[in-house]
């Protein structure tokens, strides 16, 4: 159904009940039978005025091949109709012809308009006690001759976020009465210009305008008449929304729709990154840092674009500038990621960046996120002294020595325990250190005791600290007294002529059954420490 299909018998009533007076305001007597015409926005409309005795003897018709109106009236109420109908300036004014309009007996008028008449869709609108009135929809055949587009120029070097343009519609006559404003509809990227066939021809024109100016466009026909267009793209970049409204043109038969592309600048860095132009993803993202509802996103996105690429210094400007804009902590864990990239670069946090990782502990209190268990190993090796290892006592090594020795004990909760002996003075032991770390870092439920040989304790933990040795939860060390008295309790049975053991480094893996121990430097390797479980000590 035509667009205005739901409004059409609205506007026709208003219309014929607005003629009602006419026939006194055109000097005429109450009783006299009349013709009136009248132009609205669909076509026309035919009011009949007549005694009660004679309405129902006028009959409307319509011929589409003569684009006629016909009205058949009654012999006796001829004359005083077609006087009216030649009287009557609206005739004139509203561009309507009349043909056999002569004052001579005739039962027929035929009303040739210069609208295109569409007889199909003729209707009775109104029908009351002296008036009845009928629709005669019609069109304009407003013919458009071409189409183009202008503006929307964008500079990928320089990207902003809205981009101007133009869509100029030129027509072999002006518009006139058709308001196109009605037909303009406009939601998210997508644009769809509504026009009705019967008023506008050619309008195929508007199906070859895209692509054009560096824009994706996607063009589809548009139900009931005209074009949708949803703009995707403006030099690679994606569009977000749009708005668009009509302006006339230079010329009467123009008119410009005047259109505005919102650039989704941030949404075009992140994709310019995972296809791996970072630089061109940064020129985006640095021009989103200054649109208002893209300031934190725009910040957020760049900061983890430098701390994917290890550019900490960079990573840690972009999440302390987000920080201080981010009042409703919109991005928490921004406060962990600066943290920990200005500690990357400079080995130390400031007094600012600490205490934004404590307000960031305390949201992980109440709430749980991803890095949280990160930022508690951060906070950890940031505030304790660089010496200050997971250390365990004596007492607790003696302790735990005989409970693992104790026979009831489960075999798999025996297996999660090794013991490394090692010394400052022990090249080999300083180069398997790090392969250690690593296997604990890796295996969180095995824990792993590094017991020194006696020497000074500021000596071990920095030479523990420089091969490679961390604070962990599963990690402890333990400094033994020269006599290796613990060592000689783990393996008595390898250890019993009481004298100390030699070389290092040596690790020591428990069993059920007795401890045994590898004299040899370790790769620390999944496979290898796996075998070893296996293992039994034969005598």
């Amino acid at each position: 159904m035509h667009r205005y299909s739901k409004f059409l018998i609205t506007n026709l009533i208003a219309s014929a009940l607005s003629l009602l007076p006419w026939a006194n305001a055109f000097g005429e007597e109450a009783d006299t039978a009349s013709i009136r015409i009248k132009r609205v926005a669909e076509g026309l409309v035919v009011i009949a005025t007549t005694n009660l005795v004679k309405q129902d003897e006028i009959a409307f018709g319509c011929n589409q091949d003569g684009n006629e109106i016909i009205v058949d009236l009654p012999v006796e109420d001829e004359l005083p109709i077609v006087k009216s109908l030649l009287q009557s300036p609206l005739v004139t004014r509203n561009g309507v012809s009349a043909s056999e309009l002569a004052p001579q007996r005739t039962k027929r008028i035929r009303i040739v308009p210069t609208l295109k008449l569409y007889c199909d869709e003729m209707k009775l609108v109104s029908k009351f006690q002296r008036y009845v009135s009928y629709s005669y929809p019609a069109g304009r055949e407003l013919r458009l001759g071409a189409a183009e587009v202008t503006g929307f120029d964008f500079d990928d070097q320089a990207p902003r976020s809205q981009v101007k343009g133009a869509v100029a519609l030129k027509f072999a006559a002006p518009p006139g009465e058709i308001d196109l404003a009605k037909g303009l509809k406009v939601a998210d990227n997508r644009l769809c210009l509504q026009m009705n066939p019967r008023d506008i021809s050619n309008q195929e024109i508007l199906a070859t305008l895209f692509p054009a100016k560096g824009l994706t466009v996607s063009t589809t026909p548009s139900e009931g008449g005209g074009y949708c267009f949803e703009f995707q793209t403006v030099a690679g970049a994606d569009i977000g929304k749009i708005s668009a409204k009509i302006a006339k043109g230079t010329g009467s038969s123009e008119v410009r729709i005047d259109i505005t592309l919102s650039v989704a600048l941030n949404t075009s860095g992140r994709k310019f990154y995972e296809r791996g132009e970072t630089n061109r993803a940064l020129r985006y993202l640095e021009a989103a840092k200054g649109e208002n509802g893209l300031a934190l996103a725009a910040r957020m996105s760049m900061g983890t674009i430098h701390w994917n690429d290890e550019r900490f210094a960079e990573a840690s400007r972009s999440f302390g500038e987000l920080i201080e804009m981010d009042r409703s902590w919109e991005f928490p864990e921004a406060r962990y990621y600066a943290a920990k990239a200005y500690y990357q670069t400079n080995k130390r946090l400031n007094f600012e960046l600490s205490n934004r990782l404590k307000e960031f502990l305390r949201r992980c209190d109440r709430g749980h996120y991803a890095t949280c268990d990160d930022a508690r190993e951060l906070y950890d090796e940031v505030n304790e002294p660089p010496l200050k290892l997971s250390s365990i006592t004596r007492g607790d090594m003696k302790k735990l020595v005989a409970l693992l020795a104790d026979p009831k004990q489960n075999v798999n909760e025996v297996q999660k325990n090794v013991f490394h002996y090692w010394a400052t003075w022990c090249p080999v032991c300083l180069e398997e250190m790090p392969r250690i770390m690593k296997y604990a870092v890796a295996h969180p439920n095995v824990n792993i005791y590094i017991v020194a040989k006696h020497d000074n304790q500021k000596a071990i933990f920095n030479t523990l600290i420089k091969s490679g040795a961390i604070r962990r939860k599963n990690i402890f060390y333990y400094i033994d007294s020269k006599d290796d008295m613990l060592l000689r309790q783990m393996v008595p049975l390898v250890l019993a002529n009481k004298e100390p053991v030699t070389p290092l480094p040596i690790s020591v893996f428990l069993q059920r059954e007795v401890p045994f121990y590898l004299t040899d430097s370790l790769n620390w390797a999944d496979g290898e420490i796996s075998d070893i479980w296996r293992l039994r000590y034969r005598e």
